[in-house]
Formats: structure tokens, sequence, C-alpha cells
């Protein structure tokens, strides 16, 4: 059992899920865009929620653990969803930015420990050699939830609709359904009394609540972490400077939404293809030259003049970008043998690409005002061959 769901529909819960929180995740920006104009703040304001927030949900990552132990996985994934569903729901009665970014804060934490949990849930129930492609169509299966579900939050924001700001309505409506959708998870984690739907732990192994760091002295853990910081560097802030190489091109902003749906696009392509190739050719093979090629690219790109050429670049950056992503979590445990030590090794690999995703946007933001954003996206190319380094170095052999 899986924390009061039969197996057979945990995996469909589980995507569920998951395009409800990454729809979720992506509408705060969207929503925070109107609610700085609503109550007459700045854009810095924004900046500083978001990378707050994302400063949250990585440190909760690592108690991933002591929640799916405590609460089972119906209840975790529960949990998650009440996090998302409280911190939007309230947003609908907030009079300032400060409580609606409190609000958000809150939510936002569910991510990192929905993440963990999912891929620590799906490399225990899935046979190795069919882990690539099921980590591939699990992370594209976000990008269903990502697009519509932010798009509606956009476009009625900017309407009054029921006597209210659109950005309220969105806050309440997506409030709502989150509630309903968590206590339903609660009711069935309930039955099954709070299962636990986590690896177990292996006998006479310590019981802990929270990853140890020292596995990082095991290398295969050290390699794979160095991997997902290099990987994040590479290819996490991409899209976050597309408008900009393009602005510092001359192009009109009027393309800005076609190279956004290109990328968008190519990024869901990817994670399935990349994902599938992963039993033709194994993981280092695709994640070698995924990055290589992802190097070439961001020189085209920044080379290019001829806007077909920065589209097609556009459409194949989404795609080895965002492709490498269910990859490199095959790659985290592939060669692991002791199953309880999954949630360990996803929260470790996450909080250190988390903390490195609040590193970059100031890094490569310096970097463009000082220099170019020509020059961020030449770094970026440079840390996307430094990326194959630690895959290069990986060794075949089990880690227990």
């Amino acid at each position: 059992m899986s924390g009061g769901i039969a197996p057979g529909n945990a995996v469909f819960w589980l995507n569920a899920v998951h395009i409800f929180v990454d729809g979720l995740f992506d509408s705060v920006p969207v929503l925070l865009s109107f609610m700085i104009v609503s109550f007459g703040a700045g854009e810095k304001d924004a900046g500083v929620i978001v990378s707050l927030a994302t400063m949250a949900g990585t440190l909760a990552g690592l108690s991933t653990k002591f929640f799916s132990r405590k609460c089972g996985f119906a209840g975790t994934l529960a949990c998650i969803v009440l996090l998302y569903a409280v911190g939007f729901f309230a947003n609908t009665f907030s009079r300032d930015l400060l409580f609606s970014g409190t609000l958000f804060i809150v939510a936002m934490v569910g991510q990192g420990l929905f993440h963990n949990l999912a891929f620590a849930w799906l490399a225990l129930h899935t046979q190795r050699a069919s882990l690539g492609k099921v980590m591939g169509d699990f992370t594209a299966i976000g990008d269903i939830g990502r697009i519509p579900i932010a798009s509606f939050a956009g476009f009625a924001a900017a309407y009054t609709i029921a006597g209210m700001p659109g950005w309220r309505f969105v806050c309440l409506l997506y409030g709502a359904a989150g509630l309903c959708l968590a206590g339903y998870l609660f009711l069935k984690a309930a039955r099954s009394g709070w299962a636990n739907a986590s690896p177990r732990a292996s006998e006479g192994t310590e019981q802990r609540r929270f990853p140890s760091f020292a596995l990082l002295r095991k290398r295969h853990v050290l390699l794979s972490a160095s991997a997902n910081v290099l990987d994040a560097f590479s290819g996490d802030q991409v899209f976050l400077f597309l408008p900009f190489l393009l602005f510092a091109k001359g192009f009109d902003p009027k393309v800005i939404g076609g190279f956004a749906l290109a990328f968008t696009v190519g990024c869901f392509v990817g994670k399935m293809a990349c994902g599938r190739m992963v039993g033709a050719f194994g993981t280092r093979r695709v994640f070698v030259a995924s990055k290589l090629i992802m190097a070439a690219l961001l020189v085209i790109a920044v080379a290019a003049q001829e806007l077909s050429v920065i589209i097609g670049a556009s459409v194949l950056l989404g795609i080895v970008t965002k492709g490498t992503v269910p990859v490199l979590q095959t790659i985290v445990v592939e060669d692991v043998e002791a199953t309880d030590g999954y949630e360990d090794i996803f929260s470790i690999n996450t909080f250190f690409r988390g903390a490195t995703n609040i590193i970059t946007p100031l890094l490569f933001g310096w970097i463009s005002s000082l220099f170019s954003v020509e020059c961020s996206y030449v770094l970026m190319a440079v840390f996307s061959i430094a990326a194959v380094g630690p895959v290069f170095l990986m060794r075949k052999t089990p880690v227990r």
C-alpha cells in the first residue's frame, strides 16, 4: 500500500498533484505582478518574495523523510497541497504585499517536498531499465499544469470578476480547489492509519528523520550532487535571460511570446525524449551529449542574428535544457542499492540545486548588467561543458 492509496492509483494521484502544484507554482509570479500594481509596490519586492520562497522550499525539501515517515504517501501529498491551498485561499483577503508574500512563501514550501517525495517513490516502484522513461514522462506531466493553470491566472487577473479584482478571484478559486483536493487526500491517508509509504529502512540501520550530509563522502552521491549544481548553473536561467538577449539583438518585444512558446514546447518534448533515450543509450551518454549540444546551442544563440536561427535554437535549447532533468534524477539513484536511502539522496541533490538557483539569477544578472547578457550565455555554455566532468568520473559500482 502507498499510505492509503493503492499502488495502481498512486501514480494517478502523484501526477494529479504534480499538475496542480506546478501550475500553482508558476502562477505565483504572474499573480504577484498584479498584486504589486494593486498595492503600489515595486518590482524588486516580487524578486525578494520569489527568492525567499525558493530558499524556503529548498530548506523544506530536507524534511521529506520526516513527513513521509510521519504521514505516509497520501498524507504527505495532502500536506503539500494544503500548504498551497492555504497560501492561495488566504491571499483572497490580503490587504498588503507583506501579507501576500508571506502566504506565497508558505505555499511554495510544498514544492521542495513534493519533488523529493515523488522522485523517491518512482525510483522505488520502477524497474531500473524503465526508470529514465518514467522520470521523463513524470517531469513532462508537470508542464501540463504549468501552461493552462498559469495562463488562466494571467488572463483572469486582468479583469474584475464577481465584484473583486481578478487576482483575488484566482486565489479564491485555486485555494478552494486545493482545500478540496487536500481534504480528499487526508481522508485517504486517515483510512489507512497514516501508513508508512516511503521506503522502509533496512534492519539495523539508523532511523533518521532528516538526511545526513555525510552521504557526500560517498563518491557517487558527491558526483551526482556536483553534476546537479553545474547543470543548474548552465541551464536553469536560460529562459529567464532569453528576453534580454533578444532585446540586446534589437528584436521587437512582440516576438518574446513566440520565443517563450518555442522554448516551452522544447522543454516538454525534451523531458519525454531524453527520458526514453536513456533506455537505448544509457544515462551517462544521454546526459553528456545533451550538455555538449546545449553548450553549442548557447554559443549559436549568442552569435546568430537571424530570427529563424534563434527560434530554432530556442526550441532545441528547451529540449536539452530541461531534458537533462529526468536523466539526472535517474543517474542519482541508478547505482544505489539501499532503497531506504532514496529520499536522503534526492533531498540532498534538491538542496544543492535549489541553493544554486538562489545564486544564479543574481550572478547572471550582475554579469549582464556589468558586461553584457551575451557574456552570461557564454558562461552558461562553459558550465554546460563542465557538467559532464562529474558524470565521466562516475563508476559503475553499487552504492550501499
